[in-house]
């Protein structure tokens, strides 16, 4: 277990670097210049999360959970990484090497500057970052595969690695319960949940469950002293203004903020500058709509308690031990390292 953690601290010490060192400044700029979504402030913000996530006791109790090898072992794993957010597939690559994969790393046309400049970086610290991790433009002969992309991609992926061990995920979004007992913190702290990264994450609010007869004016005026600016990004607002012509073109009913737009409807997936909703009467009403969205949903964020919900504001707020799908990788390359 040494090793890994030495990995690790590596790979924090690069990602502080990127984060506050001003010689890391053009990397950034690189990655906005290739994807308008990823402005400093959020390229940042996810640097930041990062070495939350990888503080030193973070990182001893998560390398407790599992059985490392002490040493490479140079199975071959393929990772097709998504481009959404800022560095969103790296806990897929960095489990790999630390389960002593070899790993060759696709890497989403969205964010292809970040992974290579902060592997750069980590694997003048420790050369595991270099010996153990190649990106490529096309996966071949691979040992097992770990896949992420939009429904349509993930059923290609599962054909294509279909004679190999694999894990594939496709699109997911989160839900946000609420009761009627919000405070303008909880409001505030939601907004995050909702407008992180411009809603473009998996782990995004997209539907609100609310109480019937709820009244979203509370919550629209705080997000209105806090959350309006998103709307001088050129590209949100064109989604925003897409949907919301749409919408007006249709004579279809909705609540229209100026920058975000809510809709009555069941459906968990809203498009970018927009929200759907929904209404409960109970509780019971509530698990059963979290039970039917299982297979689509990635985090569900609340106050009510007995519902498995992460605190309001916490949806991007992931550890070491945030496994997308739920499905712990870890323990599962460590598997299939093992019947190989």
């Amino acid at each position: 277990m040494v090793w890994q953690k030495k990995a690790l601290v590596a790979l924090r010490d690069a990602m502080i670097w990127l984060e506050t060192n001003e010689e890391a400044s053009p990397i950034i700029q690189q990655a906005y210049h290739q994807n308008r979504w990823f402005e400093e402030v959020q390229v940042k913000s996810a640097l930041h999360q990062w070495v939350l996530s990888l503080s030193d006791d973070a990182i001893d109790q998560w390398l407790q959970q599992y059985n490392w090898p002490s040493a490479v072992h140079n199975t071959h794993l393929g990772v097709i990484m998504a481009g959404n957010i800022p560095l969103v597939g790296l806990h897929d690559l960095l489990v790999g090497v630390l389960s002593g994969y070899r790993v060759s790393a696709k890497l989403a046309s969205d964010d292809a500057v970040l992974p290579k400049q902060l592997l750069m970086k980590a694997a003048i610290l420790d050369p595991v970052w270099s010996d153990q991790v190649v990106f490529v433009e096309q996966l071949k002969q691979l040992d097992v595969a770990i896949a992420t992309g939009s429904n349509n991609s993930a059923r290609y992926f599962s054909a294509y690695f279909k004679h190999i061990p694999h894990i594939i995920r496709n699109h997911r979004n989160s839900l946000a319960v609420l009761t009627g007992q919000e405070s303008s913190e909880d409001f505030i702290a939601l907004g995050r949940d909702v407008f992180d990264y411009y809603g473009l994450g998996c782990r995004n609010v997209t539907h609100l469950l609310v109480p019937e007869q709820y009244d979203f004016t509370p919550m629209f005026q705080c997000w209105d002293a806090h959350y309006a600016d998103i709307q001088h990004h050129n590209k949100y607002i064109n989604n925003y203004q897409y949907h919301r012509a749409m919408l007006l073109m249709n004579l279809d009913p909705h609540i229209d903020t100026g920058y975000v737009i809510a809709k009555e409807k069941e459906e968990l997936y809203a498009p970018v500058g927009m929200l759907n909703y929904s209404f409960y009467t109970d509780a019971g009403q509530v698990e059963s709509r979290i039970a039917a969205w299982k297979d689509q949903l990635q985090c569900v964020v609340s106050i009510m308690t007995g519902i498995q919900a992460l605190p309001l504001g916490q949806s991007q707020c992931t550890t070491l031990s945030d496994y997308a799908d739920g499905v712990d990788t870890a323990q599962w390359l460590l598997e299939q390292a093992a019947n190989a």
